[in-house]
């Protein structure tokens, strides 16, 4: 289980922080987002490892994303915490809060290698501000832990979007492939 896996799990949830119950939708605009390590143990967890990883979240966090109004229309934690099962990642729920401006999660993930991660995040999200802590537990397939990780996450709106922001494409939208004809 690698830390890598860890992150890569946790933080598209943290950032679609909202639900279809929910009224409480990012606002489109220029975002920007500091992430620190709190908390890094385990198997291959050197400090250098952690010192490394710092240095790319605080590299992230000198740039700014235009979430565009179609964008920020779509985003539904509800919808991508269901989808996770559909992607292969094969998650279940002990704790599902994303309706309002609380947020609680506690998911588990089986591992093609018979291994777990186990989720947890908490935290407050609004139109122009997220702040969660999000907590990563990598277990082996004989439920040893292997590793901890435990980052705080803070989203802010900084207004419209700049000439200077990253904006992501489109997501493809997902159903069947199209016929060949």
């Amino acid at each position: 289980m690698t830390f890598r896996i860890m992150a890569l799990l946790a933080l598209p949830l943290a950032a679609s922080a909202c639900s279809p119950d929910a009224p409480v939708k990012r606002q489109a605009g220029s975002w920007s987002q500091k992430i620190e390590i709190v908390k890094f143990e385990g198997k291959g967890a050197t400090p250098e490892t952690k010192t490394q990883m710092q240095k790319m979240f605080d590299a992230m966090s000198t740039m700014s994303v235009c979430l565009t109004p179609a964008a920020a229309a779509k985003e539904d934690m509800g919808k991508a915490m269901e989808q996770m099962s559909a992607r292969g990642q094969n998650c279940t729920f002990a704790k599902k809060d994303v309706t309002g401006a609380s947020i609680a999660i506690d998911a588990t993930c089986k591992q093609p290698n018979g291994g777990t991660v186990k989720m947890m995040m908490t935290g407050t999200n609004s139109a122009t501000a997220q702040d969660m802590t999000m907590k990563t537990e990598g277990f082996a397939a004989n439920g040893t832990q292997e590793g901890t990780m435990e980052m705080h996450v803070k989203s802010t709106r900084n207004g419209e979007c700049k000439p200077t922001d990253v904006t992501p494409p489109e997501a493809p939208a997902t159903g069947p492939a199209p016929a060949k004809p």
